[in-house]
């Protein structure tokens, strides 16, 4: 049978099976959380992945190495506090670099203005990455952090 050209987005169950799909057209979203506190002023700060907390300098804990080509898509950010307009920035490197890069591929603002509410910074197809490419966030307010819980969204293609 040949394919059909139906892709990922016209799926919404499990009866389209075997040689129906082609799987070259999908793609898998990626939720990932992070969370940090950091009050002692407003530097931008690099989350770490894996564990909570963040770093003012990239280093080890900031690195998250990508399965797949992608993108970021958005992210959800909440604070217990009230940052204010806050910068939030996309950092990569690839093979043969120690460190993610200071310099963001993308960088979106959004308001924090009113604490324990939950804004997105959606990103736009710059924010893309390469399989092997080493990723991290980062977060630059105008007043203190707080408590921040963030929400990762990445788009991978198939791998």
């Amino acid at each position: 049978m040949g394919r059909t050209g139906i892709d990922g987005k016209q799926i919404t169950d499990n009866s389209i099976t075997g040689d129906d799909v082609d799987e070259s057209t999908l793609v898998l979203k990626y939720a990932y959380k992070a969370k940090y506190s950091y009050s002692a002023d407003t530097q931008r700060v690099f989350i770490r992945w894996g564990a909570n907390g963040s770093n003012l300098t990239p280093g080890v804990n900031n690195r998250f190495i990508m399965p797949a080509a992608g993108k970021l898509k958005k992210v959800l950010i909440r604070s217990d506090a009230t940052p204010g307009s806050t910068e939030v920035g996309l950092h990569k490197s690839s093979d043969g670099t120690e460190d993610i890069s200071t310099t963001a591929v993308e960088t979106q603002t959004v308001n924090l203005s009113t604490a324990n509410t939950v804004v997105t910074a959606t990103f736009t197809d710059s924010a893309s990455f390469s399989a092997s490419d080493i990723i991290c966030l980062s977060v630059n307010p105008t007043s203190n952090h707080g408590n921040v819980d963030l929400t990762i969204i990445l788009e991978l293609q198939p791998f």
